[in-house]
Formats: C-alpha cells, sequence, structure tokens
C-alpha cells in the first residue's frame, strides 16, 4: 500500500504490489476540505443504452452546483468492445465531458467499462488501476472493483447489446420498443437455467483486492464515517463469500455503500449502517417508478456523519428553454 506525497487527512492508497503505474482512476484537483464539512455529488449509470444528452446536462448541473468531488458508480461508457481502438475512442469522449466541468472526479469500474479483457486492459492504460482508497479529514473512502475479474461474455450475446445499443441511440424515440426487442432477443439465445442465473448479483471480487481493502481498513480504523463504492449492489448478492468477508473487515464501523447497475434508486439504513442503489444518470430505466427516473445523489458531511438527498434531472431545466413572451401575450394572460 502506498501513500502519494500530499497530506496525511487527505491520503491516497492504491495496491503497488499489483499495480506499478502512473496512471489514475479521477480527474481534476484533489478536493480542498480541510478536516471540516463538505459535500460531494454521486452519479448512476450513464449507460447501458444511453440517453443522450442526459449525462451531459447533469455534468453541467453539478458545474454549476460545484461540489467539492463527483463520485461515478461505474458504467460511464457502453463497451464490451472487441478492439481496443473502439473503447479508447469511447473512453477519450466521455473522459473529456467529465475534464471540461473542472470537478475531482472518481471513477468505480462497471461492467460495461471492463466487460472483457480488451476493455480491462484500456482501463488500466488509461486510469491504472480498478480499486483504490483516500481519505478527507475523518472520512474514509473506498472503492471496489465487483469484475475482478472481467466476466466475459459470448460473442452472440455480444453483438445482441452492440445491436440494441445502435438501435437506441439512433431511434430514441422508440427506445422502450428496442429495448423490450433487446428483451426478446436474450431470451431466445439463453436456456432457462442461464436466464435464471442472469437474474443474480455476480459478484468477482479477487483475494489480492480484498487482502488490500482489509488493509485499508485496519489502518483507517479511527474513521469517523467510510464510505464503500462498487458498482454492482453486493447486499443483493445472495449470500456472496466475497461479499461476505468484506461486511466481516467493515464490522460494526458506521458506513454507506454506494452500488448501481439496475439503474434504480433505492435506499436501506440499519442504524448507522446504509445501502444506496443509485438510480441511473443516462442509463436506459428499466422502470416506471420515482425511483427509475435520471436522478443524481448529493451527499452532504457535516460533523463526520452524511445526508443525502436525491436530485433528479427531469425535474431541473435550463433558462433557455422557458421563451420569452411578448407585452401583448403578458396582456392576454
Amino acid at each position: 500500500m502506498t501513500t502519494l506525497p500530499i497530506a496525511r487527512s487527505n491520503a491516497i492508497w492504491f495496491d503497488e504490489r499489483r499495480f506499478q503505474t502512473d496512471k489514475r482512476p479521477w480527474f481534476g484537483e484533489w478536493p480542498n476540505v480541510g478536516g471540516g464539512d463538505f459535500a460531494f455529488a454521486v452519479v448512476g449509470d450513464r449507460c447501458g443504452m444511453a440517453t443522450a444528452g442526459v449525462f451531459e446536462g447533469a455534468l453541467a448541473l453539478l458545474a454549476d452546483l460545484k461540489p467539492d468531488f463527483v463520485i461515478s458508480v461505474g458504467d460511464l461508457i457502453e463497451g464490451y468492445w472487441r478492439e481496443a481502438e473502439d473503447a479508447r475512442a469511447e473512453w477519450e469522449d466521455i473522459d473529456a465531458k467529465i475534464a471540461a466541468t473542472g470537478l475531482p472526479f472518481f471513477h468505480t469500474v462497471g461492467n460495461h467499462d471492463y466487460g472483457n479483457d480488451t476493455m480491462r486492459d484500456v482501463w488500466r492504460e488509461r486510469k491504472g488501476f480498478e480499486y483504490y482508497g483516500f481519505r478527507l479529514g475523518d472520512i474514509l473512502f473506498v472503492t471496489l472493483n465487483t469484475e475482478d475479474p472481467p466476466m466475459e461474455l459470448s460473442d452472440a450475446f455480444i453483438d445482441i447489446i452492440k445491436r440494441a445499443t445502435a438501435n437506441v441511440q439512433g431511434d430514441p424515440a422508440n427506445a422502450d420498443a428496442h429495448m423490450q426487442a433487446f428483451f426478446q432477443d436474450i431470451m431466445s439465445q439463453l436456456s432457462p437455467e442461464q436466464l435464471k442465473d442472469m437474474a443474480k448479483i455476480d459478484l468477482a471480487i479477487g483475494d489480492e483486492q480484498l487482502d488490500f481493502i482489509g488493509r485499508l481498513l485496519e489502518d483507517n480504523r479511527d474513521a469517523k464515517w467510510t464510505f464503500v463504492n462498487m458498482h454492482k449492489p453486493g447486499w443483493k448478492s445472495d449470500n456472496h463469500p466475497q461479499y461476505a468477508r468484506l461486511l466481516e473487515m467493515l464490522g460494526d464501523r458506521p458506513y454507506t455503500m454506494f452500488a448501481g447497475h439496475l439503474h434504480s434508486m433505492e435506499y436501506t439504513a440499519n442504524g448507522h449502517q446504509h445501502h444506496i442503489q443509485l438510480g441511473r444518470t443516462g442509463g436506459h430505466g428499466h422502470g416506471n417508478g420515482r425511483g427509475d427516473e435520471n436522478l443524481i445523489l448529493w451527499v452532504s458531511v457535516r460533523a463526520g456523519v452524511p445526508s443525502y438527498r436525491v436530485i433528479h434531472l427531469d425535474g431541473t431545466a435550463d433558462i433557455a428553454s422557458y421563451p420569452p413572451k411578448t407585452h401583448a401575450q403578458h396582456e392576454e394572460a
């Protein structure tokens, strides 16, 4: 475990025994919060089957609101590319948009970002590593990779995903119909047993990663609160042994877990241990409830304790969307 040359209260750690790199999975200046209160935003899945402009609108809003930093729970790109150049091009596009906000932005790897060996190699080429930790004052942040190792899909399955993505992006007005065709294609390719397996939250958190997380947690036992970021919600993984080991390491410390993947907002709390599944921030909706809308999460940390506010993007608008009225129109009104 290594500490970058910054103040002890603002420390970053990564697994230098596994990764020798000068690349980093974040953008911007280090958050300057000292040991006091601060606020950050969490964005949900931009993909799969992104709706054009939604994530970009969220970035514009965050640039105006100016949180101290932003955390992503993964799936920023459609991914699942077979060729490295395709993956690089998609990352170049979204990374430029994120960097343009000027906000510190921390990545969490998702299955779309990291869905095969090619995607893994491009991630490491650009961002260095996938799991890490940092500390702001008395608050610890831990970011996991739930795709360690990547869970490769068949070529036939990838072809279905690529076809559906092209249809949704090329004809967004009929996105729901294209998604329905996508699910029908999947059902035609898979056996009933495979379909049943697809409904499970299947984690992959390697032993080296868990060893690193264990050391990180042990070295920061004095943290007042711990935020754990992952893409797939481990608490829905049906007693997965790797997740069980993570819970054992966390013990009774106060924590919040963030995850994405399912494109629907959920919140549960058991005393001072909170689980938040982020809704989508651009990805296609999987339902029609309030939690299925496009949103971002605003987290305020005061005296070492978090509070949460959900900002629904469909309820915000640019001022230019309100056309001016003429004097005559005002009189008629």
